[in-house]
């Protein structure tokens, strides 16, 4: 039973990581700028990641808050999309690139998008009907793994070892052939280029979710 817990509560960390960065590193809107300025998003990706962490880390996630709390949100919501577009879509040649199919094979809709798409299937999402963006997005692909983690922190509160075990060999599918190499390339060069705080520390954090 102890093993269980503390198993739960590594998953159900990951889970909430890998969730909060999916919401980090898609394009910023009103809800993240008022949750950033509010201190939820800090203080609830500080509590995610705290199994994982290192304090120096830790300690920048918590003082998230105090970088903006005294700046409206408009003020806030406006930094980051400067910040983001110029690092993702205007910047020349681009500096960021959202998009696995793009690091991988240079262009959009490649192999590599295709076989994303298959392991949503294999999970039982269908990402056309459900998802705006394509399969290989950051965003999305961290959304996806935060479900799978999702998936086998309730097989373990089940006792369902079948469905851990499916839920933790799709995590190692889409980490070793997908996220992983396409994120740690991904965080290493928005931790270069942002201009911001908050998306340096965001690639921080991914950056060290990928290495552990």
């Amino acid at each position: 039973m102890e093993k269980s817990a503390r198993e739960m509560t590594f998953v159900e960390g990951k889970s909430g990581v890998f969730s909060i960065l999916g919401r980090a590193l898609s394009y910023p809107d009103k809800t993240l700028a008022d949750d950033l300025t509010g201190g939820g998003l800090g203080n609830g990706l500080a509590a995610a990641f705290t199994p994982f962490s290192s304090n120096g880390i830790l300690h920048q996630l918590t003082g998230l808050k105090n970088l903006y709390e005294k700046e409206p949100p408009e003020s806030v919501l406006l930094q980051l999309e400067k910040d983001y577009t110029w690092m993702c879509f205007a910047s020349k040649p681009r500096l960021v690139y959202l998009f696995e199919s793009i690091y991988r094979e240079g262009r959009l809709f490649q192999e590599s998008t295709f076989q994303i798409a298959r392991l949503y299937r294999e999970a039982g999402l269908e990402w056309v009907g459900e998802f705006q963006l394509p399969p290989d997005h950051i965003a999305m692909e961290l959304e996806f793994m935060a479900y799978l983690c999702f998936c086998e922190a309730e097989a373990v509160r089940l006792g369902d070892l079948e469905k851990e075990e499916y839920a933790r060999k799709l995590q190692t599918e889409v980490l070793e052939k997908h996220l992983r190499p396409f994120g740690l390339a991904f965080s290493q060069r928005m931790e270069m280029h942002a201009g911001t705080d908050f998306y340096r520390l965001i690639a921080r954090v991914l950056g060290s979710m990928l290495k552990n």
